[in-house]
């Protein structure tokens, strides 16, 4: 794309900054096709832009019934991941690949921990490191699709600490990364599931960054912001009333540090 028409483009998303409903749909990734690791397909319900979720669906009679007053997160499947395409062809040019999905499969368990943690007094639970508490909601989520974006690669391999202003927003216009994430929620170790959740996000954008970059990076900024929305669902009356968040920042200082210590 000529220069001259990444500038166009930066000042089209510019001028969208003001309009979060706007930029909300306009960014959001499409769904990727729902696996088996969800159960009650036709049951759920596709959300409109203003929802952090695709797709949702809930036995809240069943919920109810259950007098919840735990919550246990499990570790995180990696074995629905959607292979094949641009993962393919980046695993073979990245010597980590697998390792550091692995990682993500950890940092995604600890972001869940660690925001249902910070609600366990908004929610009125606690959250406990055994499914075989009486009384507790097993929280169990995949990572069922994963393409990193060309600009993450380039600011983790090529630019490391340096200021790169625009990476993300011109480069993403040709090859934007995605995480795609689904949850279920069950009554004990074996229970009967009761909620879902599934959501597909394109990597975060700023127009300055400061990172300090790997390439793994964007897809633990979502991955927090799923795991922190996940929770605060059980706060709000409906899923309508939960926030997506502007999808793009003027200026970024996020790290694989600061996501360690979130």
């Amino acid at each position: 794309m000529p220069k001259a028409n990444h500038l166009l483009a930066l000042a089209a998303l510019l001028a969208l900054v003001g309009c979060k409903s706007t930029l909300t749909s306009w960014m959001r990734a499409d769904p990727v096709p729902l696996t088996d690791f969800v159960p009650h397909h036709e049951k759920l319900r596709r959300m409109d832009d203003s929802c952090p979720f695709h797709y949702y669906w809930a036995d809240l009679d069943k919920l109810m019934a259950a007098d919840i007053k735990h919550v246990y997160i499990a570790p995180v499947e990696m074995g629905y991941l959607q292979k094949g395409g641009v993962w393919d062809e980046f695993a073979k040019s990245v010597t980590t690949a697998e390792e550091d999905l692995k990682d993500l499969a950890e940092f995604a368990r600890k972001a869940y921990y660690k925001a249902f943690k910070s609600q366990e007094k908004a929610i009125g639970v606690t959250v406990v490191d055994s499914p075989d508490v009486p009384n507790t909601l097993v929280v169990e989520s995949a990572i069922v699709a994963f393409a990193p974006t060309k600009s993450s690669v380039y600011a983790a391999g090529v630019v490391g600490d340096f200021v790169v202003p625009c990476l993300g927003l011109v480069t993403s216009a040709i090859s934007s990364g995605t995480i795609a994430v689904e949850s279920r929620a069950r009554i004990g170790r074996d229970g009967p599931i009761v909620a879902v959740l599934a959501d597909t996000e394109n990597d975060p954008d700023a127009l300055v960054s400061l990172a300090k970059f790997t390439w793994t990076t964007p897809a633990k900024i979502n991955l927090k912001r799923i795991a922190i929305q996940t929770a605060s669902s059980c706060t709000v009356d409906k899923m309508e009333d939960l926030d997506r968040g502007y999808p793009i920042e003027v200026f970024s200082t996020f790290s694989d540090a600061d996501l360690d210590d979130m």
